[in-house]
């Protein structure tokens, strides 16, 4: 199978994210180069870890950013029965178990880095020691919302640049030919970050990445190249194709 052209992969991935949606940081309107929208940000990635649709989570953000607030110190002031109280209107599950959590992740980054997050990653050696600190913060802050907290800050901190990409979007990855299904785990994330930077450089690469989530989860992880949003141009449903015998 032929590698695609510049024009026509950057085609495919605006198509993917059309579709599929950029990644939740962009829907939000965060700035994660801003310390109050880091701190913000580790509140959603620990909404949308909650099992159920994105859009629940997302939800859920928008209440609990309006009152009390997603910061560190809104969270440790507001208390559970307040966080818990706003994240059940949008319908998340188990919102007092998702309020616990939250609140004592914040009332623990207070106590110990004076609600610093940038002071925590500062103390790192590698995204590994970076993540088993955030989750030392609190139960319930766990290794999936931990990686997706960082993913969008390998160019925040240099702790966490080698943060792994999920296995959903290094599956889209591989298929896209954006990565080497041989590459070093550790030098996926650079190594798709350039590949956007060379070949789709109108994008950005957290919306890439993120799109590759989502389409490793509905099609490429599952097996499934025919629920593909990019239809007959998906490389998978081709290279099915073929192994099947059919042209």
């Amino acid at each position: 199978m032929s590698e695609p052209t510049a024009d026509t992969l950057a085609a495919r991935l605006a198509r993917l994210i059309e579709v599929l949606g950029p990644h939740p940081v962009t829907r939000l309107g965060l700035d994660v180069t801003a310390r109050r929208d880091r701190e913000r940000w580790l509140a959603a990635a620990r909404l949308a870890s909650a099992r159920g649709p994105e859009e629940r989570a997302l939800e859920a953000f928008r209440r609990l950013d309006a009152a009390p607030g997603t910061s560190a110190s809104d969270l440790a002031a507001a208390g559970p029965e307040r966080i818990a109280a706003a994240v059940a209107g949008a319908g998340l599950r188990d919102p007092d178990a998702v309020a616990i959590g939250l609140w004592r992740a914040a009332a623990a980054l207070e106590e110990r880095h004076g609600g610093d997050l940038d002071a925590l990653a500062a103390e790192c050696l590698d995204w590994e020691d970076l993540g088993g600190r955030l989750v030392a913060l609190a139960p319930g802050l766990g290794p999936a919302t931990v990686l997706r907290f960082l993913r969008p800050l390998r160019d925040v901190w240099s702790a966490a640049r080698e943060t792994p990409l999920a296995e959903t979007a290094r599956a889209a990855a591989v298929h896209l030919s954006l990565i080497d299904a041989r590459a070093d785990l550790e030098g996926e994330p650079a190594a798709l970050r350039a590949a956007c930077a060379a070949r789709a450089p109108d994008l950005a690469a957290i919306d890439v990445e993120g799109a590759l989530e989502r389409l490793g989860v509905r099609s490429c992880r599952a097996g499934r190249p025919n629920r593909c949003p990019l239809g007959e141009a998906c490389p998978a449903r081709g290279a099915a194709d073929d192994e099947s015998g059919y042209s």
